[in-house]
């Protein structure tokens, strides 16, 4: 696990390039927003921040490079997987906002607080089709969120065009979909600056045995080793998005 606190944010870049070379291990991080790491199958990106580690495929090679070490993916949450009783929770607050007239979707963040997991429900704007905290600002629970939650209201759980618009920067993003029905879904994906690669929702949270992960198999067809990039500026509409 990479040690914020050895590191001085005045001497980092904003974005790091890495080539690893044969025999070499990953050398430390040192960029205060993320890092391109080159290997022999491939490229991809890695970010830290309290409480998260990850390094995610931006572009796998069809062939080896040959004299380059191979790198493989990683999601290090600590302390560990968010509990079950968290994702719980979000249910029944996603149960209350979809059986609601109209039925609203509704934001969550999960903030790492002395290695501890901590939810909160912040202060927002909700409709059928969206829903977004209202602040933004340094201090807010939506820049210190390490997971970032939404649900679809009585809707499948899938990140739709808004989602890649809405959701930039470093952490993790799931959505909770069908959560009226006897088997609710959820969909986890990890985000580096609109850099997005498919999660197995166990990797990130105790799994109650109501929710079913659709990232794997089901109407998702499989997307555990999809990963793609968004170019598409942040959404700051007040209209309702149409998905």
């Amino acid at each position: 696990m990479i040690e914020l606190a050895n590191l001085n944010p005045y001497n980092l870049e904003l974005v790091d390039y890495k080539i690893i070379k044969l025999g070499n291990n990953l050398p430390p991080h040192s960029s205060s927003m993320f890092e391109y790491l080159i290997g022999s199958n491939g490229i991809f990106a890695r970010a830290v921040r309290p409480g998260l580690e990850v390094i995610i495929p931006v572009e796998l090679f069809t062939a080896s490079i040959r004299g380059l070490e191979p790198i493989e993916p990683l999601v290090r949450l600590t302390p560990g997987r968010i509990p079950q009783q968290i994702l719980i929770q979000m249910w029944k607050e996603s149960c209350i906002a979809a059986l609601a007239e109209p039925p609203l979707e509704i934001t969550f963040h999960i903030h790492h607080v002395q290695e501890q997991w901590q939810l909160v429900i912040p202060e927002q704007t909700q409709s059928s089709g969206q829903c977004r905290a209202t602040e933004y600002g340094l201090d807010s629970s939506y820049i210190n969120a390490t997971v970032e939650v939404h649900s679809h209201n009585r809707m499948a759980a899938f990140f739709s065009g808004a989602d890649d618009a809405d959701e930039g920067g470093f952490r993790i993003f799931a959505v909770l979909g069908k959560v009226t029905e006897s088997s609710a879904e959820i969909i986890c994906r990890v985000g580096v600056y609109r850099q997005f690669w498919h999660v197995p929702a166990d990797w990130i949270f105790e799994l109650p045995s109501f929710i079913v992960d659709v990232t794997v198999g089901g109407e998702k067809d499989d997307l555990i080793s999809n990963f793609y990039s968004c170019s598409v500026a942040p959404s700051l509409l007040d209209d309702p998005i149409e998905l």
